[in-house]
C-alpha cells in the first residue's frame, strides 16, 4: 500500500446526481488545514489546488491542499509512483 501525506481541509462532499444529472453536493464549513496520511488508492485526481477522494457510502470529498501540483508530482515521484 502506498500513502501520501498532505495538509488538507475538506471543501465539499459529492453525494451523487439528481434526476437531471446535476451533482448533488454539500458544501462544508471552512476549517484549518490538518496533516493527513491518505491511502493513494482513495485519491481519484489532483488539480492545482484540490484533490478528489473516494469516501464511504459512495461519496467523493473535495479537499483543498497546501502547496501546488508541481510539489505533489515531485512527492509522488519520490514515493515511487510512476508519472505518465
Amino acid at each position: 500500500m502506498t500513502y501520501f501525506t498532505a495538509n488538507i481541509r475538506a471543501r465539499s462532499v459529492h453525494l451523487g446526481y439528481d434526476a437531471q444529472g446535476q451533482v448533488i453536493k454539500q458544501e462544508l464549513p471552512e476549517s484549518e488545514f490538518v496533516e493527513k496520511v491518505i491511502k493513494l488508492d482513495r485519491i481519484l485526481s489532483f488539480t492545482q489546488d484540490h484533490l478528489f477522494v473516494v469516501c464511504p457510502h459512495d461519496t467523493v470529498q473535495v479537499w483543498d491542499y497546501e502547496g501546488d501540483l508541481v510539489d505533489v508530482k515531485q512527492r509522488l515521484i519520490a514515493a515511487g509512483v510512476a508519472m505518465v
